[in-house]
């Protein structure tokens, strides 16, 4: 399990109650500026992800690239260190300088039970605190 030093800091609209990124700005849903930072559990579920071989000057190749959807429905682009994870697969982000990186999570033993405050295993098990879209 993630220390709290590795959440990520997320911003909640007052007004609204939408979660997003940056956390500086005004709510790019409604406009309000009663927009409230907040720390959000480092672990996310891949959407898509890709490995680029050919990427745009001064990005190293490989460049692997996934869009996360981390807790409260918040969607992030991250770099990707490792292999390219696959769509639902749980990963790690965090934050490095103005990017973010995602690195797959260790799959459990075999056998291994999973006990109250564990990690999810990848392969499409959703965070604990995962909410749903509405």
């Amino acid at each position: 399990m993630s220390a709290p030093s590795e959440q990520l800091t997320l911003a909640r609209c007052g007004a609204c109650h939408a979660r997003f990124l940056p956390t500086d700005g005004p709510c790019p849903r409604c406009g309000s500026t009663d927009v409230t930072p907040y720390l959000s559990p480092p672990l996310g579920v891949v959407l898509a992800a890709t490995e680029v071989t050919t990427p745009a000057e001064g990005w190293k190749s490989p460049h692997r690239i996934a869009i996360v959807e981390m807790p409260q429905t918040v969607r992030l682009l991250a770099i990707v260190d490792g292999p390219v994870p696959s769509a639902g697969d749980v990963v790690s982000v965090r934050r490095d300088g103005e990017v973010y990186r995602a690195r797959t999570e260790p799959t459990p033993a075999p056998g291994a039970g999973r006990g109250e405050g564990e990690s999810p295993s990848p392969g499409g098990t959703r965070p604990g605190s995962f909410e749903p879209p509405r």
